[in-house]
């Protein structure tokens, strides 16, 4: 009789502890050791065969294993080429992307870049990256394994290259990377234009126009460096908290003009008013409380028929 299996560590993620609980039920339902598993995994020396140990430890709920380890088991756990194996492949994996999304979270904190937002290799790899963790980080190997499954292999080199920043994947190796990704059909639309649009940027400028013919503002390097810098504003203000973050940079400046703007009334409506020039004749107190008075009566009035003002003139700009 083996040693009795050790319970499932109660600090462990949640999604790990489901994971790894449904893989000690497979081995249950098989009635077999983890030796015996292994046997099942295929021979010694090829590529699916996986180790007693290996199994044991994708079921100790310690550490999330590599997903081909999950579907391995998953096999060895019943009669190959069966109904039931099948779906029992479709549960692990379903489980195993679910503890992968979980051990990514971390890495996902704050909000990635908006596509309209991706001008560049670089920041097209960010947001490929930031794909890949939600896919439960695969490996280079794993994306090479599962873009060749999709139809359009992309080498480790390429893949890493592109995540990188470093160059512009084609479109069917855009595709492909999407869809290892785990990327729906509507949302793939979407980033093959912005593959699109970063690759019309990178195109060299086209020869001067002569005078009355249309130019693209777009082309102008004045207009690309502008964007630039203001999509370097944009991030620093993201990361120091000057824009929350429900908001766009465009909700942003809109909010520091009304801010000015209230600060300039503000100050308007509160700065000290002097004296006429031509009057000498000196105030006696009773002069001044009353001059104090009036002022006093008459600030709050004189600022809220200018906040009405200002409220009437902001709906007539949204109307």
């Amino acid at each position: 009789m083996g040693r009795p299996t050790k319970p499932v560590d109660a600090s462990a993620r949640p999604r790990l502890r489901a994971l790894a609980a449904y893989l000690r039920q497979l081995k249950e339902e098989a009635h077999a050791t983890y030796t015996a598993l292994s046997e099942r995994t295929g021979p010694t020396h090829s590529p699916g065969y996986r180790g007693a140990s290996t199994l044991s430890q994708a079921a100790r709920g310690t550490h999330l294993p590599p997903l081909e380890t999950v579907l391995a088991y998953a096999r060895a756990a019943g009669d190959p080429g069966s109904r039931a194996v099948q779906q029992r492949e479709a549960t692990a994996r379903r489980l195993w992307k679910a503890a992968a999304i979980e051990k990514a979270r971390p890495h996902l904190a704050g909000r990635g870049l908006r596509t309209r937002q991706i001008r560049t290799p670089a920041s097209l790899g960010q947001a490929l990256t930031r794909l890949r963790v939600r896919a439960g980080q695969l490996s280079y190997s794993a994306i090479e394994r599962a873009t060749d499954a999709a139809g359009h292999r992309v080498p480790r080199s390429t893949a890493h290259l592109t995540l990188g920043g470093k160059v512009l994947p084609s479109r069917e190796q855009l595709t492909a990377l999407l869809k290892a990704f785990d990327v729906t059909v509507a949302d793939a639309v979407a980033w093959q234009a912005v593959r699109d649009r970063i690759e019309y940027r990178l195109q060299p400028p086209a020869p001067p126009r002569r005078w009355g013919e249309y130019v693209c503002a777009d082309a102008d390097p004045a207009v690309q460096e502008y964007l630039e810098r203001r999509e370097r504003d944009e991030e620093i203000k993201r990361r120091t908290g000057q824009i929350h973050p429900d908001e766009t940079y465009e909700d942003y400046e809109e909010r520091m003009r009304e801010r000015a703007y209230r600060q300039a009334a503000d100050a308007w409506l509160y700065e000290d008013y002097d004296e006429p020039e031509d009057s000498h004749e000196p105030e006696d107190e009773a002069e001044r409380q009353a001059r104090a008075a009036e002022q006093t009566t008459f600030r709050p009035q004189l600022k809220a028929m200018a906040e009405r003002v200002t409220l009437t003139r902001r709906d007539a700009d949204h109307a």
